[in-house]
C-alpha cells in the first residue's frame, strides 16, 4: 500500500470508531401484524352501527322525530329564486342588482352612482 492510501484509510478510521460488540444496540424485533380479515371488518363495522345506535337511543327526542321526512328544501330554494326573480325598486338598497354600477374596471359608489340608477329604470331592471 502507498502512503496516500495509508492516509486515507486512517483518515477514514478517525471518522468512523469501531464499535465493540457489547456497544451495540441490539434492534427488537417487531411482532407481525395480524392479517385484516374479512370477519374482523364484519365485526368492527357491527361495533360502530350498535354504538350509533345506543348514541341515538340516547338523545331526548322521540323516536318519530329522528325518521321525520321534511320537505322545507324545496320551499326554501323557490322562496330563493321567487325574491331573485322579482324586479327591486330603484330606491331600496338592492335596486341596482340587475344594473351594474361599474364603468370599465372602475366602480361607482355613493352618491355618484345616482344617475345610474336613473339609466337602471329607463332601461327597467328596477321599478
Amino acid at each position: 500500500m502507498t502512503s496516500k492510501t495509508l492516509c486515507v484509510l486512517a483518515a477514514l478510521a478517525g471518522l468512523f470508531p469501531a464499535m465493540p460488540a457489547a456497544a451495540q444496540p441490539s434492534a427488537p424485533v417487531p411482532a407481525p401484524a395480524p392479517a385484516v380479515t374479512q370477519a374482523m371488518i364484519r365485526e368492527a363495522v357491527r361495533a360502530v352501527l350498535a354504538q350509533e345506535a345506543r348514541e341515538r337511543d340516547a338523545l331526548p327526542q322521540p323516536a318519530m322525530q329522528q325518521v321525520t321526512i321534511r320537505a322545507d328544501r324545496k320551499y326554501a330554494e323557490f322562496a330563493a329564486a321567487f325574491a331573485e326573480a322579482r324586479v327591486p325598486d330603484c330606491l331600496h338598497p338592492d335596486g341596482l342588482k340587475r344594473q351594474p354600477t361599474n364603468i370599465g374596471p372602475i366602480g361607482v359608489v355613493g352618491l355618484y352612482a345616482f344617475p345610474l340608477v336613473a339609466v337602471a329604470k329607463l332601461r327597467g331592471k328596477c321599478n
